[in-house]
């Protein structure tokens, strides 16, 4: 079996069954149907890794996007909190996040809520309230959605938080590790699974302690700043692990 072979037999075997799927559109439509009954609720629709098409079985969690048109009237944290009300009034344990609602389940598995208020009648940009600051954070979740599919890149992006998961690779954005899996494969082939794999390893290898990674929706938001040093330089022992490993059923053994 060739490396790519293996790497590609890895992919099947991270692919979400159709009851699984089935279960997470599910439930995306009873909470749905709980927030609707807010007033001037426009939009609702999935981010996070569903959006983007790069679940991995071994461990996923859902991302709902929840957004009122921007002539709604209501303050941010006001729709922020309204939100939490809802979802507080229908499940037993609800836990406020930076700029989301979670909702956790058995088995580590959990939905994150983002409510936000779009800019314009385009509803693809919107500023989030965060909870930390009390200040507001302008990004899209549309643009995240766009640059992980318009890069070609799925593919080595799901292995890469494979990796992650099983080396417990302390990437807390799950954006940053995409940003720097795009820029690390530039100029490689997307049906090298195997090139562009070690490409990124890389890349994540000599740039993760000094590499400012922002938000492609918006430069003032600097991903990168959201770890630490110390997980950094964590994130770059595991990579150069994952280099010199010999096969690539050590890269990817639990």
């Amino acid at each position: 079996m060739s490396n790519d072979a293996y790497l590609r037999g890895l992919l099947g075997q991270q692919d979400l069954t159709q009851e699984q799927l089935d279960s997470l559109r599910a439930l995306r439509a009873k909470i749905e149907g709980q927030i609707r009954a807010l007033p001037k609720l426009e939009r609702v629709y999935y981010g996070g890794s569903f959006g983007k098409h790069t679940m991995i079985r071994e461990q996923f969690d859902l991302d709902i996007v929840a957004y009122w048109p921007s002539d709604c009237g209501y303050p941010l944290k006001d729709i922020y909190a309204a939100v939490g009300k809802v979802l507080r009034d229908n499940w037993t344990y609800v836990t406020p996040k930076t700029v989301a609602w979670e909702l956790p389940f058995q088995g580590g598995f959990h939905i994150d809520l983002v409510p936000g208020r779009a800019l314009d009648g385009t509803f693809r940009y919107a500023n989030l309230h965060r909870r930390d600051t009390g200040a507001s954070l302008q990004t899209s979740i549309k643009v995240h959605i766009d640059t992980v599919s318009d890069s070609g890149r799925r593919e080595a992006i799901r292995l890469m938080k494979l990796w992650r998961v099983r080396k417990r690779v302390p990437f807390k954005k799950s954006l940053a590790l995409e940003l720097m899996t795009i820029e690390g494969c530039k100029g490689i082939p997307t049906a090298e699974l195997e090139k562009q794999l070690l490409a990124a390893f890389c890349h994540i290898r000599d740039n993760i302690l000094t590499a400012k990674v922002v938000d492609p929706a918006n430069s003032n938001n600097v991903i990168s700043d959201e770890m630490t040093y110390g997980e950094k330089l964590a994130v770059q022992t595991a990579a150069k692990a994952a280099i010199d490993a010999q096969f690539w059923n050590q890269v990817f053994s639990v």
